[in-house]
């Protein structure tokens, strides 16, 4: 019987030749930028739930989708980021809802919230409607649809009769336009994202570059239960220093900090440390072997790193010299560019 040892799967620890089907997965994601051959075999069916509970929330939050956006990373389906600019708005001192995104294709920017303010009369029903015209014609279309199946109809205030083949232009013709009215955006953001994120990457790089004995490690395990924790108390990670709470990171990490590049770092000397900076500034300290409190005995090593370019994905593995020439190069290259508008 051969083994294998899952990097991230549920107990039993251990799998055999009967395990779930596997498949290479990237270190980092690939809506993220990170490179198809940059990768680990995984059981499929954990990397995908992982996918979902674990990678989505950091690629879908706010800063993270619009360095996609304007970097163009593709998901892995293909399908390009739009900038989600969403929230609420006021027009005429109300409180409206605003569909604001920009896409590949332009932009979209609509009031998607309706009021439907209804009067009884001697006539019937008054009504009268603000916010999307798009709600508000759905809405018509209803209450023209059922008037009809009573020989009822629907009038304007005008008198005309309003049917399904000119309703599109009574509503042109009611619809007031508001220039450039301005959108408040809430920012939503969880701590646990980030630290469950970054265990994740964490067990990938660690199996990457120190393999099954890594996987097979106390350190692994706690890692393991990191990533899957489902409140931010169940996280024991000693020494971890995670965004957003990277204030305490050593000044010397700044030379791995580089826009529009990803920059994994392990250390080879005991504890094995992994550095993470992706985009130059999602950034991460874990240690791969376990670092109790008030350690302060640390052999750094040799030091070994990843770099992934964005947005072509081109990666390689630098000793730290090569490294520091790249940066010197790339950072060359990049204030010789004109500023994004």
């Amino acid at each position: 019987m051969q083994l294998s040892v899952p990097l991230w799967g549920a107990a039993p620890l251990y799998e055999t030749d009967a395990a779930p089907d596997r498949r290479q997965t990237g270190i980092v994601p690939y809506a993220l930028g990170g490179a198809n051959d940059f990768t680990i075999p995984v059981c499929e069916a954990s990397n995908n739930r992982l996918g979902g509970q674990v990678d989505k929330p950091v690629i879908e939050y706010y800063p993270v989708r619009s360095e996609r956006f304007f970097l163009g990373l593709e998901g892995t389906d293909g399908t390009r980021p739009t900038l989600d600019l969403s929230g609420t708005g006021y027009i005429d001192g109300e409180e409206v809802d605003i569909r604001y995104v920009v896409g590949p294709k332009g932009k979209d920017m609509r009031i998607t919230s309706r009021e439907i303010i209804r009067t009884r009369t001697e006539n019937g029903e008054h009504w009268e409607t603000k916010g999307s015209p798009i709600a508000i014609r759905q809405a018509l279309e209803g209450k023209i649809m059922s008037q009809a199946a009573q020989g009822k109809w629907v009038k304007t205030e005008k008198g005309e009769i309003i049917t399904l083949e000119n309703l599109d232009r009574i509503l042109q013709e009611a619809t007031r336009e508001h220039v450039n009215p301005s959108v408040l955006m809430k920012l939503e953001f969880e701590r646990i994202w980030t630290w469950r994120f970054f265990a994740k990457l964490a067990l990938a790089a660690g199996h990457y570059f120190f393999g099954e004995d890594f996987s097979r490690s106390d350190r692994a395990a706690a890692l393991r239960k990191a990533m899957n924790a489902s409140r931010f108390e169940d996280i024991t990670l000693p020494g971890a220093v995670i965004y957003p709470d990277i204030e305490s990171l050593p000044r010397q990490f700044q030379l791995f900090k580089l826009k529009a590049f990803h920059t994994i770092v392990v250390t080879h000397g005991q504890p094995r440390i992994l550095m993470v900076s992706l985009f130059g500034w999602l950034d991460a300290c874990i240690g791969l072997d376990e670092i109790k409190d008030g350690c302060t005995t640390m052999r750094p090593g040799n030091l070994e790193v990843v770099g992934i370019e964005l947005p072509t994905r081109k990666w390689a593995r630098y000793s730290i010299e090569d490294y520091v020439k790249v940066r010197l190069e790339r950072e060359r290259n990049t204030s010789s560019r004109p500023e994004r508008p």
